[in-house]
């Protein structure tokens, strides 16, 4: 998990300062920026429940053989084959084929658990974020939209709920909204990382667009 947030970071900096550099969207930035918050921990995940950490004791380190992603994804597509009520399965399944850069089956797996458990606020966020990437213009909108109000409404401090939803404000042009609603979420971040400098430069990008009045952040139940 943490060789996977360090490269993450090595490789999400350089393309964020090309893509300024050459008039990229913010709204694809911003997507990209919201994977940081969850991938490193679906590569912990799938190894805690498809791993054998305990099996090293005592084994000479030659003879341990590790999965391979593909082999470790088959191992869960046959656990969920056997047990298809398994939500924190269907959770790493969707986390893991993200990764994986399928946000097709990622968003299928994320509805899974949402039959299984109709108010899990990740798999609300999960599901908009890969339905949002499945498209072109990777516009936040209907379902994706309204699972997002959904999951904030639920927990008003999940941080990728909050920046989902921002972007999905900032996309439509309400930008008072779009810097009110990442103003909730500064306070979750650790002050000087570079997610908050982030955060604070597309606030600051919101408020100019919305006239240069500051936004008030708004209240979870407004959201």
């Amino acid at each position: 998990a943490v060789m996977i947030a360090v490269a993450l970071a090595a490789l999400l900096l350089p393309l964020v300062r090309h893509g300024r550099k050459s008039g990229r969207s913010r709204g694809v930035f911003a997507l990209t920026l919201a994977i940081a918050f969850v991938l490193p921990l679906s590569a912990s995940g799938l190894y805690l429940l498809i791993g054998t950490p305990a099996a090293l004791n005592g084994v000479p380190t030659e003879a341990a053989q590790p999965l391979t992603m593909q082999q470790a994804l088959d191992e869960l597509h046959t656990h969920l084959a056997q047990q298809p009520d398994d939500v924190r399965g269907w959770m790493l399944l969707a986390q893991t084929q993200a990764l994986q850069h399928d946000p097709d089956a990622a968003r299928d797996a994320y509805d899974h658990v949402l039959k299984l458990d109709a108010n899990n606020a990740e798999a609300m966020v999960g599901w908009a974020e890969n339905d949002s990437m499945t498209r072109s213009d990777h516009m936040i909108e209907g379902r994706a939209l309204d699972l997002l109000k959904r999951a904030v409404l639920l927990h008003p401090d999940s941080q990728r709920g909050l920046w989902l939803l921002g972007i999905s404000d900032f996309q439509h042009g309400d930008y008072r909204n779009a810097a009110a609603t990442w103003r909730l979420l500064q306070p979750q971040l650790e002050p000087g990382s570079n997610v908050a400098k982030a955060v604070a430069e597309q606030i600051a990008v919101a408020d100019a667009r919305a006239g240069g009045a500051p936004a008030e952040a708004a209240s979870s139940s407004t959201v």
